[in-house]
C-alpha cells in the first residue's frame, strides 16, 4: 500500500509566515487599527488583519472581515467590498464551509468584473475552483482553473498563471494523469521564474518530486523535494515546508523514519493549520505507517502500533467529515479497512472497504477524467480562437497603416503643390504691387492727408541721422568711441523702424486710391504666422506663440492682412518694452461660421482714447502709435475685416480680427 502524497492547492493572497512573524505583524496592524479613521485606509487594515488569521484562527478573522465589509459598503468603496468578500471566502473555507466560501468569492467576482479588475477576477475564479476541489468536485474545479488560466495568459500575468499552473498540476496528479501533470508543472516553473514568484516555483518542484516517486525514481524525487524545501525555507513559508516534509517522508522506505518525520510535521500543523488538508493527510500517513509498522510486529507491540494507527486515522476521519473532504476520506477508509482486517474485525473491515470503494468510484471515475479532458480541450480551442482574432486584428492594423502612409504621401504632395501655388501668387501680387507703387505719384488726393501723418514719424529719425553726421564732420572728437557706437546703434534702429513704417504706409496709401481694389486669395494661416515669426525673430526678450490647431485657411488680400498683422505685432512689442517677460500670442480659430485671428500681449494695456483712431475716421494722428492704428483701420476696412479690442490695465491687450 502506498503512502498518501500531500498535494496542496494554492489560494490567492495568502502566504504562510512564521508564527512569530505573523504575531508581530498582527500586533502592528491592530495598533494601527486603534488609531485609524473611518476611511478606505481602515478598510485596507481590516482586510490585512482578517487575512493574518487565515489558516490559524479563521473565526476571529471573520469578525474583522465583517467589520471591514460594513465600512466599505458605508463608504460605497467597491474595490474594498471585493477584497473583503474574497477574504471572507478564504476564512469561511478554512472553517470547512465551502458553499459559504463560494458565495463570498462569487460576490467578489461580480464586483471585480464590474470594475474590470482582471487580476482579482482571476483570483476569485481560482479560489472558487479551490473550494470545489476541497469537495473533490474536480470537474467544476478544473472548469474554474482553466477559465482563470486563460484570462491570466490573455492579460500577460505570469504570476497568476504560475499559481493556476500549480493547481492544475495538483488536479492532474489526483486524477493520476501524470503526463499532463508534468506539462503543467513545467509551465508553472516557466511562468513563476518570469514573474519571480518563487512560492509557485517551489510548489512545482514539489509536484515533480511526487511524479518522480510515482515513477519509482526516489533519488530524483528527493532532489526535487530538496529544491522546493530550500525555496520555501528562504521564503519563511511554514505551510509549504510542512507539505514538502510530508512528501519527503513518503520517499523513505523505513516506516519508523517516516513516523518521525510525520510527528514533526504534525506538531507544526497543529500550531498553524490544525483543520487543513495538510493535517488530514499527515494524520492519514501517520495511521498508515503505524499500521505498516504493526504488521511487522506481534503481541502487545503489534496492538500498540495498531492502537496508534487507529487513533490518528480516527482524527483524520473526523476532520474529513467536518471539512467535507471526500477524497482523503476514501484514503483513510482504505487504511482502516486493512487495519480492521488485521485486527480480525472483518465486518468493520468490510464496511470501511465498501465506503472506500463508493467514495473512490465517485471521485476518480472515467467520466470525471473525460470531463476534465474536455474542459482542457475547450480551453485550448478558446486560446487558439483568441490567437486567430489577434492575428486578424494585426492584419487589419497593418492595412490601416498602409492606407495612412499613402494618405500621408498624397497630403505631402498636395501641400507641396499649395506652397508652389502660393509662391507663384505671391510673385504675381508683388509685381502688381510694384506697378501700383509707380502710380502712387498720381494720387494727388492723398498728399495732404499722407504728409500730415508722416510729418513726425519720418522727420525724427532722419533729423537724428543728419545731426549725427554734422557733428562728426565738424567736431569728430566730441563723442567717445563708446558714445559714437551707442548713437550709431540708436540711429540704425530708428532707420529700421522708419523702413518698416514706410512699407506699411506704401501699402496703406494704395488703399486710399479710388481705382485700387484688394485682390482676394486663399491664404494659409500658417504662412501668415511664419511671416510674423520671421520678421520679429530678433526680439529674443519676447516669447512668441502661434496657435492654429485646425490648420485654417483664409480668403482675403494677403498683403493687406500681413500689413495689419505686422502693425499690431509692432505695437505689441513697443507695449512690452518695459516688461521683463513679454509674451505675444497669435491664434486662429473658427466660430459661428466665421474665422478669427487674435493677438494678445501681457503689456500694461492701452487707454480707450488712444484706441479711437482704430474706429473713428475723423480722429487725427500726431504720433507713431496713432499712425499704426490709422493704417490698421484703413487696411481692415478695405478687406472687410472687423477689429475688436479688449484691454485691461496691467494685464494686457487683445485685438480680434473677424472675417465673414
Amino acid at each position: 500500500m502506498k503512502l498518501f502524497f500531500l498535494i496542496i492547492f494554492t489560494l490567492f493572497t495568502v502566504l504562510a509566515f512564521p508564527q512569530k512573524k505573523t504575531n508581530n505583524l498582527l500586533d502592528s496592524l491592530l495598533y494601527e487599527l486603534s488609531r485609524s479613521k473611518q476611511d478606505t485606509d481602515k478598510v485596507k487594515l481590516l482586510v490585512s488583519i482578517s487575512q493574518s488569521y487565515v489558516s490559524f484562527n479563521p473565526k476571529e478573522g471573520i469578525k474583522y472581515a465583517d467589520s471591514g465589509l460594513q465600512l466599505a459598503q458605508k463608504l460605497q468603496w467597491k474595490k474594498g467590498e471585493a477584497n473583503i468578500n474574497n477574504s471572507l471566502g478564504l476564512l469561511t473555507g478554512d472553517t470547512g464551509n465551502n458553499t459559504g466560501a463560494r458565495n463570498y468569492f462569487e460576490k467578489s467576482f461580480d464586483i471585480n468584473k464590474e470594475l474590470d479588475a482582471k487580476r482579482f477576477m482571476i483570483a476569485n475564479m481560482n479560489n472558487i475552483g479551490r473550494s470545489y476541489q476541497r469537495e473533490s468536485n474536480f470537474t467544476k474545479a478544473s472548469e474554474y482553473f482553466f477559465k482563470a488560466l486563460a484570462l491570466a495568459e490573455e492579460s500577460g500575468d505570469n504570476e497568476q498563471a504560475a499559481m493556476l499552473g500549480t493547481n492544475i498540476t495538483a488536479l492532474y496528479i489526483t486524477q493520476q494523469d501524470y503526463k499532463k501533470a508534468a506539462e503543467y508543472a513545467a509551465l508553472t516553473i516557466k511562468k513563476g521564474e518570469a514573474a519571480n514568484a518563487l512560492i509557485h516555483v517551489a510548489k512545482a518542484y514539489e509536484f515533480i518530486g511526487i511524479l518522480k516517486l510515482e515513477e519509482k525514481d526516489t533519488l530524483a524525487a528527493k532532489k526535487n523535494f530538496e529544491i522546493a524545501l530550500s525555496i520555501d525555507e528562504k521564503l519563511g513559508n511554514r505551510a509549504a515546508v510542512v507539505s514538502v516534509l510530508t512528501n519527503l517522508g513518503t520517499a523513505d522506505a523505513d516506516p519508523a523514519k517516516q513516523i518521525a518525520v510525520f510527528l514533526r510535521v504534525q506538531k507544526i500543523v497543529d500550531e498553524i493549520v490544525p483543520s487543513s488538508q495538510n493535517a488530514i493527510l499527515n494524520l492519514a500517513n501517520l495511521g498508515l505507517n503505524y499500521y505498516t509498522l504493526g504488521m511487522s510486529k506481534s503481541g502487545n507491540e503489534r496492538r500498540k502500533y495498531f492502537d496508534s494507527a487507529e487513533l490518528y486515522l480516527k482524527r483524520g476521519e473526523t476532520l474529513c467529515a467536518t471539512t467535507n473532504n471526500p477524497e482523503y476520506m476514501a484514503d483513510i477508509k482504505q487504511v482502516m479497512a486493512n487495519l480492521e482486517e488485521a485486527k480480525g474485525n472483518y465486518k468493520a473491515a468490510l464496511e470501511n472497504f465498501k465506503d472506500f470503494t463508493a467514495i473512490n468510484d465517485s471521485i476518480f471515475s472515467q467520466g470525471q477524467k473525460n470531463k476534465i479532458a474536455a474542459l482542457e480541450s475547450r480551453n485550448e480551442i478558446d486560446k487558439k480562437n483568441l490567437e486567430i482574432e489577434k492575428q486578424k486584428l494585426q492584419v487589419s492594423e497593418q492595412k490601416k497603416n498602409i492606407f495612412m502612409l499613402l494618405g500621408g504621401l498624397l497630403l505631402m504632395a498636395a501641400i507641396g503643390f499649395l506652397f508652389y501655388r502660393v509662391s507663384a501668387i505671391r510673385k504675381q501680387k508683388n509685381e502688381q504691387l510694384i506697378n501700383l507703387n509707380k502710380e502712387l505719384d498720381d494720387a494727388n488726393k492723398l498728399k495732404a492727408k499722407f504728409f500730415g501723418i508722416l510729418s513726425h514719424d519720418l522727420r525724427t529719425p532722419i533729423a537724428n541721422l543728419v545731426n549725427f553726421l554734422t557733428l562728426r564732420k565738424i567736431k569728430p572728437e566730441a563723442l567717445s568711441k563708446e558714445q559714437a557706437e551707442e548713437r550709431e546703434n540708436k540711429i540704425g534702429n530708428s532707420a529700421q523702424s522708419l523702413l518698416e513704417t514706410m512699407e506699411s504706409m506704401l501699402l496703406w496709401s494704395k488703399g486710399q486710391m479710388q481705382q485700387f481694389k484688394p485682390e482676394h486669395d486663399l491664404i494659409k494661416v500658417d504662412n501668415l504666422f511664419s511671416y510674423i515669426e520671421k520678421i520679429f525673430a530678433d526680439y529674443e526678450n519676447i516669447r512668441f506663440s502661434f496657435i492654429n490647431e485646425n490648420d485654417l485657411n483664409i480668403e482675403t488680400d494677403e498683403n493687406f492682412l500681413r500689413a495689419i498683422m505686422y502693425n499690431l505685432t509692432n505695437n505689441a512689442i513697443k507695449a512690452l518694452s518695459k516688461i521683463p517677460e513679454g509674451k505675444i500670442e497669435w491664434k486662429a480659430w473658427h466660430e459661428n461660421n466665421k474665422l478669427f485671428l487674435s493677438i494678445t500681449d501681457n503689456g500694461p494695456g492701452i487707454d480707450e482714447d488712444k484706441l479711437k483712431a482704430l474706429y473713428d475716421d475723423s480722429v487725427g494722428s500726431g504720433s507713431k502709435h496713432g499712425l499704426g492704428l490709422h493704417i490698421i483701420r484703413d487696411l481692415a476696412k478695405a478687406i472687410n475685416c472687423n477689429i475688436i479690442s479688449e484691454s485691461k490695465p496691467d494685464e494686457g491687450t487683445t485685438f480680434k480680427l473677424s472675417f465673414a
